[in-house]
């Protein structure tokens, strides 16, 4: 019995240090950069059990950077749209900076890029990652995504408890409040409204009112319905040359 006790104190107090190990936070530097980061999970493990996944683009960490206070640093990266953070891998622990990341950029098939410091909106704040789509001087179309956890709650299927990842998506475009005054200005991210979209002229003609009879002339011109993102972006392409 004294036995089993000691071993049972023992495994608590190493569970209890790992515990307070897996959310470290550290100074390190590299590339003449200093950055705090924390460290959790160090065996990479905590959604093993769990059906989906909340990382863009994938598990796997890929080439990129991160700005940090207007510099690059590359490393590897992924996006976790459940915690919302930025993620890279470091001696096999995944790694998250504290320092204000205000940009990072994935390169996958496509180089993904995600920016912070638009106007709250809805359930989003300023300090929320958006991907952006098409990254205009007086519009941007972007993209929230959010990953919540799922669990089945009904005790007659035979995946009763079990945990899955299911992924939202919201789109808005961010339209400046006035005119860049010159050709080299951008305006700054809180300088604008975030107008909630979907692929259609309804509701882009909502979001920018003022550019009805441009965007009607467009979609005439280039015999567009405008039901895809594809050609929502080329509309707006065309918008900043007006």
């Amino acid at each position: 019995m004294h036995r089993y006790l000691a071993g049972w104190l023992i495994g608590s107090v190493m569970i209890l240090a790992f515990k307070a190990n897996a959310q470290t936070t550290i100074t390190t530097s590299g590339s003449n950069t200093a950055q705090t980061i924390r460290i959790y999970d160090p065996f990479l493990t905590r959604y093993n059990n769990i059906e989906g996944s909340p990382y863009i683009p994938g598990d796997s960490v890929q080439n990129g950077w991160l700005v940090i206070d207007n510099k690059r640093i590359a490393t590897r990266l992924r996006y976790n749209s459940q915690t919302g953070e930025v993620e890279y891998i470091q001696n096999n622990k995944v790694v998250t900076p504290i320092n204000p990341v205000t940009e990072f950029f994935i390169n996958s098939v496509d180089t993904l890029h995600f920016r912070k410091g638009f106007p709250a909106v809805s359930a989003w704040s300023a300090t929320d990652y958006y991907q952006i789509l098409f990254d205009g001087r007086r519009n941007k179309l972007i993209k929230h995504i959010k990953a919540d956890l799922k669990s089945n709650t009904d005790a007659m299927q035979n995946d009763f408890g079990k945990e899955r990842f299911q992924k939202r998506e919201e789109y808005y475009i961010w339209v400046a409040n006035e005119q860049a005054p010159t050709e080299n200005y951008f305006l700054k991210l809180a300088e604008g409204q975030m107008k909630s979209v979907v692929a259609s002229r309804k509701s882009l003609v909502a979001a920018m009112p003022g550019s009805m009879d441009t965007i009607d002339r467009y979609l005439t011109d280039q015999k567009v319905k405008l039901k895809s993102w594809s050609e929502l972006i080329g509309l707006l392409k065309h918008l900043e040359t007006q």
